[in-house]
């Protein structure tokens, strides 16, 4: 975790990030960063004129969410943040779309959910009038071309979006997945030492929820740009509290059951990469979920592959490595045609 640089956000050099908040909860607000490439605002004169060029096409959007299973991170935490988004993004002239969203365990599934929905919302009513803002007219994007992603927790988010928007959504990715969030490594507490960090007491999330209740912390959380949270995202999967934040009754929340319901995923298909060592996500997840498409949807386009390492493998992985794209290839196709 030491390698995690939070203030290192070197790799975005060549975009131009514009924050703004989507929504406000309870007062507070949440925001979203959109990550334009700076090659397509380079050549933007100051303000439309007659006699200036039609601004260029309308550009695809990448919804990209962060990990840190729903308790940790943020939208722009460097170490969560892998390359290969900005690199396909770049050489697309897409536009990066990442939001903040509340946190567990001060906020509920259902609010997660309830982020999502809204900024998906925003995304479609206020998001081409804002970036056409922030550039001045140089930039438009294109909401029918959408491509989510995700890391870990945020590949939950990318594959439950696109189960929730199949037809909005030209295609899903998802990098690790939590998938089978009724399994017992999400819903029982043991023993389970996770990337290298050792088993948490239960202390670690009883009195932090204490603290919220008496108002020592505050009671809304939707940014952790620090990963100050890191030792109790760990507990709250160690000791069974993640898997437990999932009602029961809301089989739309949890991926498999939604599946098992009717839900399908977008006809341009997913791309979901794991590794076979993670301790933190166990594959078992994602070896289930291509098990379920491949018995439910059998024609849809689902790709699993299952790489060497552990949680965060594909941290420095190149687009241009055969395993990525290969497993790109046709999930691009389908968001850019």
């Amino acid at each position: 975790m030491d390698t995690l640089r939070p203030n290192d956000f070197s790799r975005f050099t060549d975009f131009d990030i514009h924050s703004t908040p989507y929504k406000t909860a309870s007062t507070h607000p949440i925001t979203a960063d959109v990550l334009v490439p700076s090659t397509l605002t380079k050549s933007a004169t100051p303000s439309p004129t007659p006699s200036s060029p039609p601004p260029a096409s309308p550009r695809p959007l990448l919804l990209r969410f962060h990990g840190g299973g729903l308790v940790a991170g943020s939208s722009l935490f460097p170490g969560f943040f892998a390359p290969w988004h900005l690199s396909l993004a770049a050489r697309h002239s897409a536009i990066i779309v990442t939001p903040n969203y509340r946190l567990l365990p001060e906020a509920s599934l259902p609010e997660i959910l309830a982020d999502i929905e809204d900024f998906w919302v925003w995304v479609h009513e206020a998001l081409p009038s804002f970036v056409e803002e922030r550039t001045n007219g140089a930039v438009r994007v294109d909401t029918s071309r959408i491509l989510t992603a995700g890391d870990s927790a945020g590949g939950y988010l990318s594959l439950l979006l696109a189960l929730r928007h199949p037809d909005a959504v030209r295609a899903a990715t998802a990098a690790y997945p939590m998938v089978d969030v009724r399994s017992p490594h999400f819903c029982e507490a043991y023993d389970k030492p996770m990337f290298g960090v050792p088993q948490q007491p239960r202390s670690v999330v009883d009195e932090h929820v204490e603290k919220v209740r008496s108002g020592a912390l505050p009671a809304v959380v939707s940014a952790d740009p620090a990963l100050e949270r890191a030792t109790l995202m760990f507990a709250c999967v160690q000791h069974g509290v993640l898997g437990r934040a999932f009602p029961r009754e809301r089989r739309d929340l949890a991926l498999l059951e939604a599946l098992a319901d009717g839900a399908r995923f977008p006809r341009g298909g997913v791309f979901v990469w794991h590794a076979r060592g993670d301790s933190v996500v166990p594959i078992e997840g994602s070896r289930r979920l291509e098990e379920m498409v491949r018995e439910l949807d059998p024609g849809l386009g689902f790709r699993l592959y299952q790489g060497q390492g552990e949680h965060g493998f594909d941290l420095d992985t190149s687009i241009e490595e055969d395993w990525m794209a290969d497993g790109l290839q046709p999930v691009v196709a389908a968001w850019l045609a």
